[in-house]
């Protein structure tokens, strides 16, 4: 848990927010937003790579504006993209993920123009996967272990039932990006709303993913060498390993992140 957790950060984090809405259409928030808007983990936001620029650019002039900095992104992991500003006063960074695609047992859940249909502009202004949608791919991301069983822990930690229960149309149309075994996943999250577990829906999901990885094998390959990249890279053991945390001296950590990342502005 960061230094600010539980303090509200609205004021700080929305302007850049509704700012990417309004210059990139394809860009959104697809989980964690309202947790982070109150200094509980990150924000993970979804965009096409060739946005990724306009992205970091927004990224490091919002953070100079508030005195935050230096800014670093982090491409390391493919397929993902890790932009962190430096707080000396807390002694932690900044973060804003960027996924080009998002994967579930080694297949391609979703890029973002998949998830087009499924997000909806906030009442403060920003896009984001409206709530079933973000219930779905919680539930496979976070709910769901190995062999069809329940994750309780991630499924109360995240909030799923509730994000279900809160707009079944939004989960039906989530569902639809597991093809034919979307009306399995149905099931499956039609169970979690009602406190129970439909283990046989979940494992057809999880098969019907396993079957499509078959189909992807680099993808399998980048996915261990993410593994090794994040213990060998600074910044994602910063956010991986020491939850954001400055652990030691800034102007050290600083360094140690500028030997293999272009440190973009310093606030």
């Amino acid at each position: 848990m960061t230094t600010r957790a539980g303090e509200d950060l609205s004021e700080l984090w929305v302007p850049l927010l509704r700012r990417l809405t309004e210059r990139l259409p394809a860009w959104g928030l697809w989980k964690n937003a309202d947790r982070a808007l109150f200094g509980y983990g990150d924000f993970d936001s979804t965009a096409p790579e060739r946005d990724w620029d306009a992205i970091i650019g927004e990224f490091s002039r919002w953070a100079g504006s508030h005195g935050y900095g230096p800014v670093a992104a982090c491409p390391h992991v493919a397929g993902v993209l890790f932009i962190v500003a430096l707080d000396r006063k807390h002694r932690t960074v900044l973060e804003l993920d960027v996924n080009g695609r998002k994967y579930f047992r080694g297949w391609t859940m979703f890029k973002p123009e998949d998830l087009t249909s499924v997000m909806e502009i906030d009442d403060r202004g920003f896009r984001r996967v409206r709530p079933g949608a973000e219930g779905i791919i919680l539930l496979t991301q976070n709910g769901l272990r190995w062999g069809g069983r329940p994750n309780h822990e991630g499924l109360r930690a995240k909030l799923v039932p509730e994000l279900l229960a809160a707009d079944p149309e939004g989960a039906r149309a989530a569902a639809r990006l597991f093809g034919p075994a979307g009306k399995a996943l149905e099931a499956g999250a039609a169970a979690v709303t009602k406190g129970a577990w439909n283990r046989p829906a979940m494992l057809q999901v999880e098969a019907y993913a396993l079957a499509r990885a078959l189909m992807e094998p680099a993808v399998l390959t980048s996915r261990l060498q993410a593994r090794r990249i994040k213990n060998r890279c600074p910044l994602l053991r910063t956010i991986f390993a020491d939850d954001r945390e400055i652990r030691g001296d800034p102007d050290r950590w600083v360094r140690d992140v500028g030997r293999d990342h272009t440190v973009l502005a310093d606030g």
